[in-house]
């Protein structure tokens, strides 16, 4: 009869060692498929928020672009009135300056718009700061004029 028990102890450690290893390989196996899905959901955000992005900064190019539009047309009024002798050089040259910068946004991808950002910011913080608080103060208005637009 001892012989008996030692056979049943011994036959239950090498069980308990079996579903001791299939449950650290089932572990092991959901913890690969849970990486592998977290890395599949990171890079379906990271492609939306590229593609997001990318309109965004394309949208912006072309309001800048506009802007240049309207400061050019503006300048040449304020020349044909005679009110623009002294401020007219000064429209056209920020005129021109914008289209540049609206071309240049336009013709890059968003990965090089960003890095361009940050080495401005970088080397002219304030200039750059400023700049942030302008077109944040731009942005609120435009969105508020769209928005009682759309409520009238």
């Amino acid at each position: 009869m001892a012989d008996k028990k030692n056979t049943d102890v011994g036959g239950a450690v090498p069980l308990a060692d079996q579903v001791k290893d299939q449950v650290k390989q089932q572990t092991q196996q959901a913890v690969q498929q849970g990486q592998q899905y977290a890395g599949q959901a990171v890079g379906l955000v990271s492609t939306r928020l590229k593609n997001a992005l990318t309109q965004q900064k394309d949208a912006l190019a072309t309001e800048i672009s506009g802007v240049a539009e309207i400061l050019q047309k503006n300048g040449d009024e304020f020349r044909n009135q005679g009110v623009g002798a002294f401020a007219g050089p000064y429209i056209d040259q920020a005129a021109q300056k914008m289209t540049e910068v609206g071309t240049t946004i336009q013709g890059k991808d968003i990965d090089e718009v960003i890095r361009d950002a940050e080495d401005f910011a970088r080397v002219q913080p304030a200039l750059f700061l400023g700049a942030a608080a302008l077109i944040g103060f731009a942005a609120a208005r435009f969105l508020k004029s769209t928005g009682a637009s759309a409520a009238a």
